[in-house]
């Protein structure tokens, strides 16, 4: 007898563990998700180190998230939950051994019997296709996820090159203020020009000087913000940059469709959609189980002192009162839920889309404005009024006053590049099926 349980309890073991999908069944659709939405293969750790070690790009900071960030990894553990769930769902039912002993008279007995509940076996379909259909919710939503840590990150790397270029400027603005400035000190000892010039240019020299400082906290604070958009802490926070904010396109993108195709490729979309599924098949097994006897079969063994004697074993157990029908209207209010969630979740991705196509559109017209119209004018304004200084006809006041405005004029357009940089990476996320909120909008 105790051969018989110990293979019944094996044979039982070997089939449930044979129902829970490999783990590298599981991951496949995210790595297919990585490679088709982000051209982002699997990364090995020692591959990272390296793209740590060179100047950082978007491409390298995306592999590097995907790689090690945290939030990445327990994205992908979660999968383990519902793939869990799934080899519970696939599973043959419990079998279970049942000892009974009995006095009749002066006669003692012993029954044993392995019995096997059936009912589970005529649930497994709608069982199975719930779990399957909760497994692929999750694998969305670890999708989901992945994509929103990697646009988080892409945005932190495109304010660090902004701040890069801005601090640029900032000091070569300095340089010219601070060489102006000396100039108009030593006219101004040889008594050429008045002591309100001289504080006019020294106070531009020191304000120069603060944007400088500014600028170099600015900057410091975006490679703050990557290194937690990315993940990064320790040595790993020493990367060099790589890459700078990315230059005006020739054209305006184009965006008519982004509604269209961000709503077709959201995952979180898809995974409410696979919740609903689960949700459904969950109240279908529920109320079959509501009304359905209970039902088990196996082998029983009785000893007594005639003898030992081998038998079938059969459990009926007649439902009386049935406690399916809270789960059955629990799991179909759960589908309703389901299906208001997908209304208000397209209603906001489409909304989302229409935010980043006016912020792209807009921040491209502007930065055309200022590259091709503006700046040009800025610096004939600048080139004119030195003429006219060296000519003695403009104050020093003047030439400072017309290289802090083309100074002024420098910086909107880096800013301008950078929101457009930014709404394209926001459209880029919404194309791959990212969900937009409000954390990824422009600083």
């Amino acid at each position: 007898m105790t051969r018989l349980t110990v293979a019944a309890a094996a044979l039982t073991a070997v089939a449930v563990a044979a129902c829970v999908p490999s783990p590298a069944t599981v991951r496949a659709p995210i790595d297919r998700l990585l490679h088709d939405r982000l051209a982002v293969d699997p990364v090995a750790s020692a591959e990272v180190d390296a793209l740590l070690a060179a100047p950082l790009t978007r491409a390298s900071i995306t592999r590097i998230v995907v790689a090690r960030h945290p939030r990445v990894v327990a994205a992908l553990a979660q999968l383990g939950v519902a793939a869990g769930e799934l080899g519970t769902a696939r599973g043959l039912g419990h079998t279970e051994l049942e000892l009974s002993a009995k006095v009749v008279g002066s006669d003692p007995s012993i029954e044993l019997a392995v019995v096997h509940d059936v009912l589970d076996l005529l649930l497994v379909g709608p069982r199975r296709a719930a779990g399957e259909a909760g497994l692929a919710a999750a694998q969305a939503r670890a999708g989901a996820a992945i994509l929103d840590v990697t646009t988080r990150a892409e945005l932190a790397f495109l304010d660090v090159a902004a701040a890069t270029e801005q601090l640029v400027q900032a000091r070569t603005a300095f340089d010219a203020v601070a060489a102006s400035t000396e100039l108009t000190t030593r006219i101004a000892a040889a008594g050429g020009t008045t002591e309100l010039a001289l504080a006019r240019a020294q106070a531009a020299r020191e304000r120069a000087r603060v944007e400088v400082a500014h600028a170099e906290v600015a900057l410091e604070l975006a490679r703050t913000q990557l290194d937690g958009a990315a993940g990064l802490s320790g040595d790993a926070t020493r990367w060099r940059l790589g890459e700078a904010l990315p230059g005006l396109p020739d054209e305006a993108p184009a965006l008519d469709t982004l509604e269209a195709e961000a709503v077709a490729a959201s995952l979180e979309l898809l995974a409410l959609a696979r919740d609903a599924d689960a949700h459904g098949n969950g109240a279908r097994a529920a109320a079959i189980a509501g009304w359905l006897p209970g039902l088990g079969v196996g082998v029983a063994v009785e000893h007594s002192e005639h003898g030992t004697a081998f038998g079938p074993a059969l459990r009926v157990g007649l439902p009386f009162f049935s406690g399916t029908r809270g789960v059955v209207a629990s799991e179909r209010a759960r589908t309703r839920v389901d299906a208001s969630l997908r209304t208000a979740l397209a209603i906001e991705t489409r909304a989302a889309a229409r935010a980043a196509r006016v912020q792209a559109l807009g921040a491209y017209a502007e930065a055309r404005q200022l590259r091709d119209v503006l700046v040009p004018l800025q610096r004939r304004v600048l080139g004119e009024t030195l003429l006219q200084y060296n000519a003695m006809n403009a104050s020093p006041f003047e030439l400072l006053l017309a290289r802090h405005e083309l100074a002024e004029a420098e910086h909107a357009l880096v800013e301008a590049r950078h929101q457009l940089a930014r709404a394209l990476v926001t459209v880029q996320a919404l194309r791959r099926g990212a969900t937009i909120g409000e954390s990824h909008a422009s600083p």
